[in-house]
């Protein structure tokens, strides 16, 4: 049990420090992200339907005309992961990730060897790095808990490889299993990154010590592991990869109107949020470009002191109230001229300011890892054995240069051109995820060779000056000449004018003041952590004292800027999250429509980056990075084109009669079944009496040959009347013309996943469902009889339809799903028996252990 006491202390620590940081949570209190905000809305109809059903749906017609919730809501009925995780989240919310954090780092660094103690040093290092609260805050908790695993995969690799393969399989297939099942690919992806960087250095030493069997025979048990992780993931992993086909990541489908002829994203798109070259610094130096995009300043700086000398005012000593505020606000956006000195005081001190000046569209925050991490970083690399120094070197780098994307193209056209699936990825600055946690590993490993007798005191001295020369030099630089970083000046400083036009002086200068004051900052905590390692060097401080130091001052060191980004203000009360989603008037004038399915325009948000909409209605938009690919270029070539056309002949309509006939020519809308358009939340949404309802029958069809031809003739076809279909399904349309006369078709019952319409007509017809194409799962049944059915309108489903009076029913039945629901159940199984065998093991290889002594007791007392 002894044994076991410096991991309880270990749990322990890391328990009281999460709740002590995050201590809010404890008032009842959460962090309530932009993306935990659109997850809400965008899974609300699948939530709700699979609380009231046994059987969950797999199709959501909430956002984007339709789309399965794959990533959305999706649940693994059949995985024992889906146990664990719940088993792992007893702790509440945010705390439940920094916890996991800390506890995966830990179990990293007791795998390569280091003492409980300094690995907790360690893990909290690596845990409060500013990158891994920040997403917190910004709602990214797929990415969190699978960055908190990134550490685990890699220790069961380590594992596998420097002490049991088949430990180390059985804990990859748990951890990978579990970092898959948090469901953030793309961290998943740089994980594989580090373990590739890992193997090659691995297969090099084999190479050279001619133990290739053995090393491929470590390959070979890892991969087992990997299988069964993939295999307890497979409901999720083959759905996915079955529908990402079909969505803005996968192939083209042909066309070439405004350049959608790409495979995969568009560059442009991947490297959007590229880390500036100069940026990276702030690895060292967090503020070295600004910090975030807005944040405050305090009287001292620049732009209060200028304020204060151009008004006479000064700083109110406490917040706005929030009818000052809305004074503010009114006079801002509705009375400029009334805007006076006092106005312009109060909005400095209670309103965020434009400080990063970096390269980046926006940020939340700096990728900071801490100034000590870097000083042992370095430090490593004069002092970490040769097999783990190179790899964790390479892979930091890796992820460094990847990190920088459109301001190093040649490596990251590579990498988009070449390597498999990373053109499936956006953000590329997420790469330093890769970065941080091999220099965090690089450190402590650096700090464990300090402290061991591994090496001379005459090599230890020497790569510790060299290392604080190095990121000392480079801190204290920067603190005297803080103009080597730049000119401090960001683009958007240009809107500045008139009353605010100081702020193109003042702000460059507080940007420089930040960066130097954090520069002085870093070299402090370098220079602490060389002057212990110094000390400890000549013997005048016992090993366990140095570790505590320095886990004291890794908190020092990490706690105060990631509290920058997580703090007290980023907490809300859960209950006043009831009223989070609170119907407006427009609403609730809709939800009163009983009518079984239609979809409505929300003008109020950002109609293609907004799921708000969707926690009530089903709409035209929403928020998705895995959206239909047909979807995606209906609103490129028509969608958006026809939505700015709208707006703008509605601010012309002077009646009711007006509106009826803008509405009338706007075919997409129309066909999408638009029933309602909300143009103010206070105001009620106006009805769009010609959307074409749930289903339609046309009078003729026309072939078109190319995707181009189909979605250019959208709109300038009457849709109402004609159907366009793609030559393919020429086979499947045995008349071109019909009839329609009294024929009808009707939607009768609808759920997100089964839509039944009951259809009757004397002679045969062609119908028309305003409901999204994807054939990898609805199936179309009369009776138990299915029914063919085809894409037309370039993304809505159409069906020819025999004569009779019978019922129509769309299903989703992907069989994708049943698939990996079989062998999700199989790989949990074989894991299960897997870690039974090993505990079972060890159980016995212990009682032997115990039967033993006690025969040689027995045998010495004879």
């Amino acid at each position: 049990m002894k044994k076991y006491a410096p991991h309880f202390v270990a749990v322990l620590v890391f328990l009281i420090l999460t709740f002590i940081y995050m201590s809010p949570v404890l008032q009842g209190k959460t962090i309530f992200g932009q993306d935990t905000r659109s997850y809400i809305g965008m899974s609300k109809e699948a939530v709700d339907y699979n609380a009231t059903h046994d059987e969950q749906t797999l199709w959501t017609n909430s956002m984007f005309g339709g789309m399965p919730t794959y990533q959305i809501s999706m649940d693994q009925p059949s995985s024992i992961l889906k146990y664990l995780d719940t088993c792992l989240r007893v702790l509440p919310g945010p705390t439940y990730r920094v916890f996991l954090y800390l506890i995966g780092f830990y179990i990293l660094l007791l795998a390569f060897g280091a003492s409980p103690y300094l690995s907790m040093g360690g893990a909290i290092a690596f845990a409060f790095g500013s990158y891994n609260l920040i997403i917190i805050v910004a709602g990214h908790n797929t990415k969190a808990v699978a960055i908190a695993y990134m550490a685990t995969i890699i220790a069961s690799v380590f594992i596998a490889f420097k002490k049991n393969p088949w430990l180390g399989s059985a804990m990859l297939a748990l951890f990978l299993g579990l970092e898959l099942y948090a469901n953030h690919v793309q961290i998943t992806y740089y994980t594989l990154i580090m373990v590739v960087c890992f193997g090659v250095s691995e297969l090099i030493f084999a190479i050279k010590e001619k133990t290739l069997p053995r090393f491929f025979k470590n390959i070979g048990i890892l991969l087992i592991g990997a299988v069964l992780a993939v295999g307890m993931n497979a409901t999720r992993l083959i759905t996915t990869a079955e529908y990402v086909k079909a969505t803005m990541r996968g192939e083209s489908n042909g066309l070439t109107i405004k350049g959608s002829d790409s495979h995969g994203l568009d560059k442009d798109y991947i490297t959007q949020w590229s880390y500036g070259i100069n940026e990276s610094m702030t690895l060292l130096i967090p503020n070295f470009v600004g910090g975030a995009s807005s944040g405050t300043l305090d009287e001292n700086s620049n732009t209060a002191q200028t304020i204060s000398e151009l008004t006479g005012y000064k700083k109110t000593g406490r917040d706005l109230n929030k009818s000052e505020k809305e004074r503010l606000d009114n006079i801002l956006q509705n009375n400029p001229d009334n805007f006076q000195a006092k106005n312009l005081t109060e909005l400095m001190y209670s309103f965020n300011l434009p400080l990063y000046w970096g390269t980046q569209p926006f940020t939340a925050g700096p990728v900071y890892v801490g100034a000590i991490i870097c000083f042992l970083f370095v430090l490593g690399l004069f002092i970490v054995p040769v097999r783990q120094r190179w790899w964790l070197l390479a892979a930091a780098v890796i992820g460094l240069l990847l990190s920088w994307g459109k301001n190093f193209m040649p490596l990251t056209d590579f990498f988009i051109d070449y390597v498999p699936m990373y053109n499936k990825f956006r953000t590329v600055s997420m790469t330093l995820t890769i970065t941080c946690l091999a220099m965090c590993i690089m450190a402590i490993l650096a700090l464990k060779e300090m402290l061991s007798d591994n090496l001379s005191d005459v090599v230890k001295n020497k790569s510790l000056y060299i290392a604080f020369g190095i990121v000392g030099g480079i801190s204290l630089l920067f603190w005297m000449i803080p103009s080597l970083a730049g000119d401090f000046i960001s683009p958007n400083d240009q809107s500045f004018t008139d009353s605010y036009a100081f702020l193109q002086e003042t702000l460059p200068l507080d940007r420089k003041e930040m960066l130097s004051a954090d520069a002085i900052r870093s070299f402090a905590f370098v220079f602490a952590a060389a002057i212990v390692l110094w000390i400890s060097v000549k013997r005048k401080i016992n090993t366990k004292w140095v570790v505590l130091v320095f886990a004291v001052l890794f908190t020092a060191d990490m706690l105060p800027i990631a509290n920058r980004y997580l703090n007290d203000s980023n907490f809300v009360s859960t209950r006043n999250l009831k009223n989070e989603n609170k119907p407006s008037i427009a609403d609730s004038y809709i939800l009163n429509d009983k009518t079984l399915d239609y979809r409505v325009l929300d003008l109020t948000v950002d109609i293609f980056n907004s799921s708000q909409p969707s926690y009530f209605h089903k709409t035209v938009g929403g928020y998705s990075a895995v959206k239909l690919r047909r979807y995606q270029e209906l609103i490129d070539v028509q969608l958006a084109p026809e939505i700015m056309r709208l707006q703008k002949e509605l601010s012309t309509i002077r009646s009711e009669q007006d509106a009826d006939s803008v509405f009338m020519n706007m075919n997409i809308l129309n066909m999408l079944n638009t029933r309602y358009l909300i143009y103010h939340p206070s105001a009620l949404p106006l009805l769009n009496k010609s959307a074409f309802g749930n289903a339609w029958l046309v009078d003729n069809i026309k072939f078109v040959d190319t995707p181009d031809d189909e979605i250019s003739l959208l709109s300038e076809t009457d849709l109402k009347q004609t159907l366009l279909v793609d030559k393919q399904y020429a086979s499947e349309c045995p008349k071109t013309d019909f009839e329609t006369g009294n024929a009808f078709i009707q939607l009768i019952s609808y759920s997100p996943n089964e839509l039944k319409y009951a259809f009757k007509s004397d002679t045969p017809q062609m119908a028309v469902f305003s409901e999204i194409f994807y054939y990898k799962g609805w199936q179309a049944y009369n009776g138990d009889k299915k029914l063919p059915h085809i894409r037309a309108n370039y993304l809505l489903r159409a069906m020819y339809l025999e004569p009779g009076s019978y019922d129509i029913t769309f299903r989703f039945e992907p069989e994708s799903y049943n698939v990996g629901n079989i062998l999700a159940l199989i790989s949990s199984i074989l894991l299960t028996l897997a870690f039974s065998y090993i505990i079972f093991a060890k159980l016995k290889e212990k009682r032997l252990k115990i039967l033993v002594n006690q025969v040689k007791k027995t045998s010495s007392d004879e």
